[in-house]
């Protein structure tokens, strides 16, 4: 048994979201207790942890990876940055069970994942990548095609979700589809499936239809910027949200990396300089850099002022658009994109936490809650993660410092305890220490 003693316990959902001088009982990979440190007895043998002055958060989600671009390096640096479950955005399905059993017991250190398996993918998109290949670097195809399904017409798209079902996935991933009405199909059978589908804007699909049809989640900006449209307008796209009981995935930080990728600052990530530049880069792995070169070097075709003048209009419009949803009723949930273009696993997450507060201008409160409750309520695991209360996953992190009176706080990690494991500050930095040594060999 642990018990964390003398430590402030924060709820984001709570009305009195701080409770001070409370004892956390674990056992068994289950929270046995909580309440005052006076009410609370500890039983004899029980590994006492001081966190007097500490403050206590459920173990934090990132709600947008992608494995089958970090490899499995991601898996100790996320839980070494307090991330102990994750929604995995379509990646190869094999991997990732293979890594569960192996997390479930006790041979692999990693976050709990929730998985959409592969992506749905248009059928022209895949074409492309395949003539790419050819004409290009021939690695393109061997890194993409292996984990996504070509949905074109409603025949496809049945078949597609029939072999996720199989598969026995989570949710459904879409990152674009061959027309509408493969869309539209395609959120018809996921429906008949009981799967919740999270997609990107799909090109010709009005995001108002997208949601009245069935889209639970929608990834990344929005294109074209709302900022460009009335406020009315903009409301009555939200509102559509609300209505539908539909979340926003904003991944502002690989929106951030976006802007970067093609010119000097995204380049320089690969110089014999990179770790001065960066000291994030020793955790960066051959696997996961090679995939950033492709994604510079296929952006780099595409730059130019107007494209750099787009992409910035679409970030400002998108920290716009979190605040106004927020305060609208749209539930917003903090994903990194990891392994996307120049966003690390771990450190992703709490670039997330800090452009919702500080650009997008929600409540550290409500920063929060997208990366606690919000994904469990997402996952459908609310009942057992998400805040820390008795019965419940013991998933939580401790930190040193208040993260509701500064974000950045939740940086500030003194422990995690992930399904009843603790790691101490010092467990974690060996963690740290045998993600550089497997990244240097």
């Amino acid at each position: 048994m642990i018990a964390i003693v003398g430590v402030s316990v924060i709820d984001p959902s709570a009305s009195q979201a701080t409770v001070p001088n409370q004892t956390i009982l674990v056992a068994d990979g289950v929270i046995r207790a909580v309440g005052p440190a006076s009410e609370i007895t500890i039983p004899a043998g029980a590994r006492r942890v001081d966190a007097s002055g500490k403050y206590a958060i459920p173990g934090l989600w990132d709600a947008h990876v992608h494995f089958m671009n970090t490899g499995s390096t991601a898996l100790q640096l996320l839980v070494a940055h307090g991330v102990t479950s994750v929604r995995e955005m379509g990646g190869h399905i094999d991997s990732t069970r293979a890594w569960q059993v192996r997390m479930k017991f006790g041979s692999l250190i990693g976050p709990r994942i929730i998985t959409a398996g592969p992506m749905l993918e248009s059928p022209q998109y895949l074409e492309r990548v395949v003539e790419r290949s050819r004409s290009g670097d021939p690695r393109l195809a061997l890194r993409v095609l292996p984990y996504r399904i070509g949905i074109g017409d409603s025949i496809t798209a049945g078949k597609a979700i029939d072999s996720l079902v199989t598969l026995r996935v989570d949710f459904v991933k879409i990152r674009n589809s061959g027309s509408p009405a493969a869309f539209y199909a395609t959120l018809r059978e996921a429906r008949r499936a009981g799967l919740r589908v999270a997609a990107h804007q799909v090109s010709g699909v009005p995001l108002r239809n997208a949601v009245d049809s069935g889209q639970t989640d929608l990834e990344h900006a929005i294109l074209p910027p709302m900022s460009r449209l009335s406020s009315a307008t903009r409301d009555s796209v939200y509102r559509k949200f609300v209505d539908n009981g539909a979340w926003y995935t904003p991944t502002l930080t690989v929106s951030r990396a976006v802007m970067l990728s093609g010119d000097s600052a995204a380049r320089a990530i690969f110089s014999a300089d990179a770790i001065r530049l960066d000291e994030r880069r020793v955790y960066a792995s051959a696997w996961l850099l090679e995939w950033w070169r492709m994604q510079v070097d296929e952006r780099a075709t595409d730059t130019g002022s107007a494209r750099a003048a787009m992409v910035e209009e679409a970030y400002a419009s998108s920290t716009g658009d979190v605040h106004r949803m927020r305060e609208l009723g749209v539930n917003i949930l903090a994903g990194s994109d990891a392994g996307s273009v120049l966003v690390y696993p771990g450190f992703g997450l709490h670039e997330e936490l800090r452009l919702l507060v500080e650009e997008a201008k929600l409540s550290p409160r409500d920063a929060l809650w997208s990366a606690t409750i919000g994904p469990a309520r997402f996952a459908r695991l609310d009942h057992e993660l998400g805040t820390i209360a008795a019965g419940k996953i013991a998933d939580i992190v401790l930190l040193d410092a208040d993260p509701l009176e500064n974000i950045r706080n939740t940086r500030r990690i003194f422990a995690v305890v992930q399904a009843g494991r603790l790691f101490s500050r010092g467990d974690l930095d060996a963690l740290l220490g045998e993600v550089r040594s497997a990244v240097m060999h």
